[in-house]
């Protein structure tokens, strides 16, 4: 093989590896409020075109989030308590050109179309199950995708409620929420994972904004 074909093959292998985009989270703060710590997270490239379609064709795209807060330990880390899932759908609100952002208890963003980052706020546990001077650090997995049409209005029903339900979304939503929107579920998808520094518990519950 030639040096110019070896070089051609080398380009091609790396415009097939790399993926159309990429999802981007980061954790900018920490703090404690109401006794419990709570995380700032956000959350960019939310749009790509083929998604951008999806919501303009009246569909919904759902971000799923894992978030672990784990005790760096000198042998085995441990999950300080299960890892908190939270799953939004995101659609375009119809006549406007506004994106809708809403969990199982309802909307929690609602901002110009295409407009990044998308900053959630994130419980993750209560504070005081930290000790001052133990290690810890979070783990944070980020899915985004669509769902097979007929799943999504499935589990937009479900899940979310519709215009015309009496039912709390609370008390059916919260029973089928992981169960509807596993991983496994989504359609081209996309996902990113970060893990913050080790920091002490005292560190955590004076509050930290991270770079």
């Amino acid at each position: 093989m030639t040096k110019t074909r070896a070089m051609l093959v080398g380009v091609l292998l790396l415009l097939v590896a790399r993926p159309a985009f990429a999802l981007e989270a980061r954790l900018t703060e920490i703090r404690v409020a109401g006794g419990s710590l709570r995380a700032s997270l956000e959350v960019r490239d939310l749009f790509p075109e083929k998604f951008q379609n999806v919501l303009d064709g009246g569909g919904a795209i759902y971000l799923r989030l894992q978030v672990e807060l784990w005790h760096s330990r000198n042998v085995w880390d441990k999950l300080v308590q299960p890892a908190v899932i939270s799953v939004f759908r995101i659609v375009l609100v119809p006549g406007t050109r506004d994106v809708r952002v809403a969990d199982a208890y309802g909307e929690v963003s609602r901002q110009a179309a295409w407009q990044e980052p998308l900053t959630l706020r994130l419980d993750l546990g209560r504070a005081d199950a930290l000790s001052d001077a133990e290690k810890y650090y979070i783990r944070v997995q980020a899915t985004l995708g669509t769902i097979a049409g007929r799943d999504s209005a499935q589990a937009g029903t479900v899940v979310f409620g519709d215009d015309e339900s009496a039912v709390s979304v609370a008390s059916v939503g919260k029973i089928l929420f992981h169960a509807v929107l596993s991983v496994n579920d989504y359609l081209q998808s996309v996902s990113a994972e970060l893990r913050t520094r080790t920091m002490t518990g005292r560190t955590l519950k004076a509050g930290v904004k991270l770079p």
